[in-house]
């Protein structure tokens, strides 16, 4: 959930309120209604070379509602949305296998399979101490690259026990049958875990390398997005192993509030980010290794949400979003690249013979709450 500029309490009891909605269900959805499209201003502050972003990058507020400064609102093609899981509570997550199989987790830890033709049904997965708080539990997953050899999937979750309090990413073993998700390891610990359980992050992607990038969020704690000792407020980027994917460390970009979604663009392989701003001013990032993009709550040794997203005033080469969402409240949960002519005008296939950028686009939100929490590019597009 997005969450306001209003007292803690008031806050924890939105959010509660807000996660006893009723049983959500995971959906296809194909070409969509209204979208929002980015004129990108030339130049910006830091180090981000505006050159590399793609033209028209696209972002689905209603029509005259919520596009942000500069951003021009589309219309796109007609939605057709299937049903594919019910009754479920709270997904946050979904895959899908090279073979079609869905697998989608409830944050209160349970999984849930469809395999292709089948009906839904548990998976048994064992989560000793799972913490099931506000905006922690069972969270972000990734289906291994090499998954049809090795059948690993990575969840990143959150965990009280031994004396240890953190969200980390543990590697299973997705049985022949589905039956049960078998520990591996622990692929990567220690990415802290807020006292309230808010702001955790947990978003996990798979690049084509077979490394995996890694969403954290700040945990509420005025230092962690700026401190090099913290995995919290950054993104990650890790081997399967939890090893660094380059360097030295894990820490991929430092700044960030919440990061919420993760997508690679087919074509240029340039990651982006999806973040929560504090009331409004969400954003979507171009991610450059080793940048900072500026998020610094820490006011006086004190937690404090009425400053910039991205403060270049503090830190000169803090690199500003390219996109937000301006004074609008869009709390995007997930971004997914668009591909397929189907989509017309903001899809990424071929069109009059010329290939077309394909578009990012986080998905619609009511009220502030995300309506669906993760979107994942289905084969057909």
């Amino acid at each position: 959930m997005h969450d306001r500029a209003i007292s803690r309490s008031s806050r924890t009891r939105t959010r509660s309120l807000a996660g006893a909605a009723a049983a959500a269900a995971v959906v296809v959805v194909m070409p969509a209604v209204a979208f929002a499209q980015s004129s990108l201003p030339g130049g910006s502050s830091g180090s981000l070379d505006t050159s590399l972003i793609p033209p028209g990058i696209l972002f689905p507020p209603e029509v005259g509602n919520g596009a942000g400064d500069g951003v021009e609102v589309v219309e796109g093609p007609a939605v057709r949305a299937t049903t594919v899981m019910e009754g479920l509570n709270i997904p946050w997550d979904v895959v899908r296998t090279p073979d079609g199989t869905v697998l989608t987790g409830e944050r209160g830890g349970r999984m849930v399979v469809q395999e292709p033709g089948d009906e839904q049904r548990t998976v048994q997965i064992d989560l000793p101490g799972l913490v099931r708080q506000s905006e922690s539990g069972l969270m972000g997953m990734a289906v291994d690259r090499d998954f049809a050899e090795n059948r690993e999937i990575h969840v990143c979750w959150s965990r009280s026990a031994d004396g240890e309090r953190d969200n980390r990413i543990t590697t299973f073993e997705a049985a022949d049958d589905w039956s049960e998700l078998t520990k591996v390891r622990d692929t990567l610990t220690g990415i802290p875990l807020g006292e309230e359980g808010i702001h955790s992050g947990c978003r996990l992607l798979t690049a084509p390398d077979g490394t995996l990038y890694v969403g954290t969020g700040d945990t509420y704690t005025a230092t962690a997005p700026q401190s090099p000792d913290s995995l919290a407020g950054k993104t990650l980027h890790i081997k399967p192993d939890g090893s660094p994917a380059s360097g030295d460390s894990v820490v991929h970009t430092i700044g960030h509030r919440n990061v919420q979604g993760l997508a690679i663009d087919p074509d240029s392989h340039r990651v982006y980010s999806a973040e929560h701003g504090p009331d409004a001013h969400d954003e979507v990032n171009l991610l450059q290794p080793g940048a900072n993009y500026g998020w610094n709550p820490n006011v006086d040794g004190r937690y404090n949400q009425n400053v910039p997203m991205t403060d270049t005033e503090e830190f000169p080469d803090a690199v500003e979003a390219v996109w937000s969402s301006g004074e609008q409240t869009l709390a995007p949960s997930d971004i997914e690249f668009l591909r397929g002519s189907e989509w017309g005008r903001v899809g990424g296939g071929a069109r009059d013979g010329q290939p077309q950028e394909p578009e990012a686009r986080p998905p619609p939100t009511q009220r502030g709450r995300a309506v669906c929490r993760r979107l994942r590019r289905a084969p057909r597009g």
